[in-house]
C-alpha cells in the first residue's frame, strides 16, 4: 500500500514539474515575440536625419561694390534683362560727341517700354546695375505742373554742355563767338575764348555748342558775377528767383525721389546721407540739383560733376506728339523709350545719349535729378 501511494506521489510531481517547465516556455516566447514588436513601434517612431545637401550659389554683382555671392532676382511682372558690350572701351569712347539711331540698338538688344531692370555683365562676368525702368508711375497731375513750371525755364540756351552738345560746330557757337578767325584755341568740343566783335579785346571764356539746357536747384560752382569771393556753393536763378514756380515743381521731385529710394535703395541711402550734410538739398530728397533739358537731343557722353556712388535719375514731360528721344547706352546696344509718367534710374558714369526727335508742335522736357559731387565742400554755409 505505501509503494502504491509513492509511486503516485511520484508520478503527481514529476507531471507538475512538466507542466511548470511547459508553462515557463511558453511566457518566455511570448515576452520575446512581444519585445521584439515594441522595438519594431519605436524605431519607426524615431525621424530619419535628413541627409546634407551641397547647394551651388553663382557668384554675381549688383553693383559696382563688386559684392559677390548675391543673386538679382526681379520683382513679379519685371522683365530682368542681362547685356554685354557690343562695342570695346577704346571704341566707345572714340565715339564721344557723336550720335546713335534706333538702328543701332534693334541690332542688338532693342528698345525698352516695358518695366525692366538690366544689368550688364563686367570683365569677371558679375551682374553690374545699368538700368531700372518702370512705366507709368509719375502721377499725371504732377506732370502737367512740372511742365506748367519748368518749360519756360528749360528753353534757355546755354553753351557749357561740352560733348553732350556734340562735336564743336561754328554754326551752333553763340553768335558773338562764331567767327573763326577771332577765336583761340579750338578742341573737338570747345574753344578757350575768342576775341570781341565789338571791343577787339580778347574775353577768356571757354565755350560749346549750345543747347536748351538748364538747371534748378542748388550747383557747387561760385557765381562769376560776384567775383573772387564768390561762395563754393550757391541758388540757382530760378530756384531763387522763381521762387513761386520752384515750390509747385517740388512735389514731383519727392515722387522722383520716392522711385529712386524704392528702387536703388543701397545708392540711395548713400546718395541722401551725403545730400544731407549741407543746406543745398532739395528739401528732404537725395538731390540737390536738376538739368532741365528742351527737345534736345545729347550726343555721346558721361557725366561728370555728380556723386560717383549715386545714381541718375530721369523723368520726362510731354506736349504734343513726337517720335524718337529714347535713351540709349550703345556700348550695351539698349535703349529705353521713356515717356511722361516714366521713371528710368541709370548709370549716368557710362557712356550715353539720345536718338534723334522728330514731330510738330511737340515739347519734350527731359528731367535729370542727381546730387553734385563737390556739394561736400559746403559745410556749414547758410542758404
Amino acid at each position: 500500500m505505501l509503494e502504491e501511494f509513492s509511486f503516485s506521489l511520484f508520478f503527481y510531481v514529476k507531471n507538475k514539474i512538466n507542466q511548470f517547465y511547459f508553462f515557463s516556455l511558453f511566457n518566455l516566447m511570448i515576452l520575446n515575440i512581444f519585445n521584439k514588436k515594441t522595438q519594431k513601434r519605436r524605431k519607426s517612431r524615431k525621424k530619419p536625419k535628413p541627409k546634407k545637401k551641397t547647394i551651388k550659389v553663382n557668384k554675381v554683382v549688383s553693383s559696382r561694390s563688386n559684392k559677390k555671392n548675391k543673386v538679382n532676382h526681379a520683382p513679379k511682372g519685371v522683365k530682368k534683362l542681362i547685356v554685354k558690350k557690343v562695342m570695346s572701351d577704346e571704341e566707345i569712347e572714340s565715339k564721344e560727341g557723336t550720335y546713335f539711331d534706333e538702328s543701332h540698338y534693334k541690332k542688338h538688344y532693342g528698345v525698352i517700354d516695358y518695366d525692366c531692370d538690366c544689368y550688364y555683365l563686367d570683365d569677371n562676368n558679375n551682374e553690374v546695375l545699368l538700368i531700372k525702368f518702370r512705366k507709368n508711375v509719375i502721377p499725371e497731375n504732377l506732370c502737367k505742373i512740372g511742365m506748367e513750371n519748368l518749360e519756360k525755364a528749360a528753353m534757355k540756351y546755354h553753351d557749357n554742355r561740352g560733348a553732350s552738345a556734340g562735336i564743336l560746330d561754328l554754326k551752333k557757337l553763340p553768335k558773338y563767338a562764331n567767327d573763326p578767325k577771332r577765336i583761340v584755341s579750338k578742341t573737338k568740343f570747345r574753344i578757350a575764348g575768342y576775341y570781341s566783335k565789338d571791343t577787339g579785346k580778347f574775353v577768356n571764356n571757354s565755350i560749346g555748342n549750345v543747347s536748351q539746357s538748364n538747371i534748378i536747384g542748388y550747383f557747387d560752382r561760385r557765381d562769376r558775377n560776384l567775383g573772387k569771393g564768390a561762395p563754393p556753393c550757391r541758388t540757382t536763378a530760378f530756384t531763387s528767383q522763381q521762387a513761386n514756380k520752384w515750390k509747385k515743381v517740388i512735389p514731383l521731385i519727392r515722387s522722383i525721389n520716392k522711385q529712386f529710394r524704392e528702387l536703388i535703395p543701397d545708392r540711395y541711402r548713400i546718395q541722401y546721407k551725403r545730400a544731407h550734410e549741407t543746406p543745398f538739398v532739395i528739401k528732404d530728397t537725395a538731390f540737390s540739383t536738376l538739368t532741365i533739358n528742351y527737345n534736345w537731343r545729347t550726343a555721346l557722353h558721361k557725366d561728370s560733376g555728380d556723386l560717383q556712388d549715386g545714381f541718375g535719375n530721369l523723368v520726362v514731360l510731354e506736349k504734343g506728339n513726337y517720335k524718337g528721344g529714347c535713351t540709349g547706352f550703345p556700348q550695351f546696344g539698349v535703349c529705353v523709350d521713356v515717356r511722361q509718367g516714366d521713371f528710368l534710374g541709370m548709370d549716368v558714369h557710362e557712356w550715353h545719349c539720345n536718338t534723334k526727335l522728330s514731330g510738330k508742335d511737340y515739347t519734350r522736357l527731359s528731367l535729370v535729378s542727381y546730387l553734385r559731387e563737390k556739394m561736400a565742400d559746403c559745410k556749414g554755409l547758410k542758404l
